[in-house]
């Protein structure tokens, strides 16, 4: 099975990380406080994770995912539901226009971008070769 099918089995892919880690948590028995301690933070910032104002760095992403391993985390399938950019991404976003313009057009094309993604490497793989 594929990750992606594997990720839309084990969990609904509209739902958000936040909520994803909740429902891990809640179904793994912690209370926020316990889970909280357990990953040697604050209530409050786990707080905030489960209600999307923050977003765990990799790390603690990581921790979270050790500890809700019983109750079926992934850690794949919760990256999958962090829609962050990576700061590297972010900054050549903001200071590249056409990056803006090509995410826009992917976006508007209504195509996977997987598949563009795949279009790309195969131009690109064509053009080493000649």
């Amino acid at each position: 099975m594929t990750r992606s099918l594997k990720a839309a089995n084990m969990t609904d892919m509209s739902k958000t990380l936040g909520e994803e880690i909740r429902r891990l948590r809640t179904e793994a028995g912690f209370t926020l406080r316990d889970f909280a301690k357990k990953l040697e933070i604050s209530a409050a910032y786990q707080s905030d994770i489960e209600h999307n104002r923050r977003r765990p760095p990799d790390p603690l992403l990581k921790k979270m995912v050790a500890l809700l391993r019983s109750v079926g985390a992934d850690y794949d399938v919760l990256q999958q539901l962090d829609t962050r950019l990576d700061s590297d991404l972010k900054v050549w976003a903001n200071a590249t226009p056409g990056v803006r313009e090509m995410l826009r057009k992917v976006r508007d094309s209504g195509r996977d971008p997987r598949e563009i993604i795949r279009n790309v490497e195969a131009e690109s793989k064509k053009r080493s070769k000649s």
